[in-house]
């Protein structure tokens, strides 16, 4: 094999090493944002196929070693270039770090970007099926303002299985809660309906406290069932991924929240 030919293999694999040390960087960066921030735009199976790239290339660990080698020879290939008279391509390394900085700063651009569009997407699409499921289902809301109104151990039987039934009548949809008021030392306090509240051997339904969060609803909820009116309310946190819609609904004789949370892991991107 000519020298020459030698040389260029040489630096050939130097870059290849290079673009692979760049691409491990890379991976660290989104899993720095990714972790550091409690956020993740991208789909399970793109998430896999991810954090599956990313384990190969820290097994690829060895690419240190090799680069190093590589660097020693490409020295030496340097300077067959030079003895032959080769004129090395300038501006290499310029070209590398505006190349690699470019994207880095895309993958960034693109985690936080992705993130937020697939928070919107999917507040929309539970906002929609919540919207269709609770126009259908419009004299069920009626029955159970009428049973809080009442508010007999039975009526709250009643109320868990009109819950279960809102809450299942679409596969997009999440968790449902419905919300309402009463007074504790003539206080104004929240209740959420629970499932396991209800004792089938006593037929009792013990009330259950809705905890507020005072950045989140505590305002909302005070507001509405102190008679104010007002719009569906939805919001999310970028880390953790929480959803949270909540839909009032006043009655003729009760007022209540339809509340649909979700913890959502995984984002939109991907497949």
């Amino acid at each position: 094999m000519q020298l020459e030919t030698k040389a260029h293999i040489a630096k050939t694999t130097l870059s290849l090493l290079t673009l692979v040390t760049a691409l491990f960087l890379l991976g660290i960066l989104v899993l720095v944002v990714c972790v550091g921030l409690q956020i993740n735009p991208f789909r399970e199976t793109t998430t896999s196929f991810l954090t599956a790239v990313f384990a190969g290339l820290i097994g690829v660990a060895a690419v240190l070693v090799l680069l190093n080698v590589a660097t020693n020879v490409s020295l030496i290939a340097d300077a067959k270039i030079s003895e032959l008279k080769i004129n090395p391509s300038s501006g290499v390394l310029r070209k590398w770090s505006v190349t690699f900085f470019a994207v880095a700063t895309a993958l960034v651009c693109l985690i936080f970007v992705g993130t937020y569009l697939s928070k919107e997407r999917y507040l929309g699409v539970v906002r929609a099926q919540a919207d269709d499921v609770l126009r259908a289902n419009n004299s069920i809301l009626e029955e159970t303002g009428r049973l809080l109104a009442s508010g007999k151990g039975q009526d709250y039987k009643r109320i868990i299985e009109i819950q279960s039934f809102l809450q299942d009548q679409r596969s997009d949809l999440p968790e449902l809660t419905v919300i309402y008021s009463g007074r504790f030392a003539n206080k104004l306090a929240f209740y959420r309906i629970q499932n396991f509240g209800w004792d089938r051997q006593n037929e009792v339904y013990t009330p259950a406290y809705f905890k507020c969060t005072k950045s989140l609803d505590c305002d909302y909820l005070t507001r509405f069932f102190s008679g104010e009116k007002v719009d569906v309310l939805q919001k999310y946190t970028m880390r953790n991924d929480q959803f949270f819609i909540y839909i009032p609904f006043t009655g003729t004789e009760a007022r209540f929240v339809l509340l649909f949370a979700r913890q959502n892991s995984y984002g939109k991107i991907g497949s």
